[in-house]
């Protein structure tokens, strides 16, 4: 039924299909799809113009990774700017860098890219927005414990009073 030849070829032709799942296999890298993503209001990153506007993102990246962050004005804006820095991504996958957008007028628009060596990995259209009015409120309410209103602390203080009254005389 088999002949020498037959066995034998077999054997060579199983081999090297084993050999080359084995090298193949081995030699084959899968393509890492790390994202990165910038943190956006209504679809743009947005900054206030102040001397410490922070750009926010976060990335499936090592901790400890660098990536520069490009800030490029787009459209009228004036004065043109190119801006850069160099972040590391943190524990929690976070990043932040910081700019100064104290001399850009709002509505001022620019393009946000991220890079990661020399692969871009995120980008994002970017608007100076103005600051959102804060209202001030007099609250004149004091507590004495954090958290709690001085009624709520004495009751919690004179229960703690009365249960070890209770369990010192068992």
């Amino acid at each position: 039924m088999f002949d020498g030849t037959g066995l034998l070829s077999r054997a060579l032709l199983v081999s090297v299909v084993l050999l080359g799942a084995i090298v193949g296999g081995g030699a084959v890298v899968t393509a890492q799809d790390d994202s990165v993503s910038l943190h956006k209001d209504d679809g743009r990153v947005t900054v206030y113009p102040t001397e410490d506007a922070t750009i926010r993102g976060t990335s499936d990246l090592s901790a400890g990774e660098n990536l520069s962050i490009r800030l490029r004005s787009s459209g009228d804006t004036q004065p043109r700017f190119l801006k850069t820095d160099q972040v590391t991504v943190g524990e929690d996958g976070n990043f932040s860098a910081t700019f100064d957008f104290s001399e850009m007028s709002t509505n001022a628009t620019f393009t946000v890219t991220v890079v990661d060596g020399s692969e871009t990995v995120a980008e994002a259209e970017g608007e100076v927005v103005s600051e959102p009015e804060t209202t001030t409120t007099d609250d004149s309410t004091e507590s004495l414990v954090p958290g709690f209103g001085v009624v709520a602390a004495v009751g919690a203080l004179v229960a703690l009073t009365a249960g070890a009254l209770v369990v010192g005389r068992h």
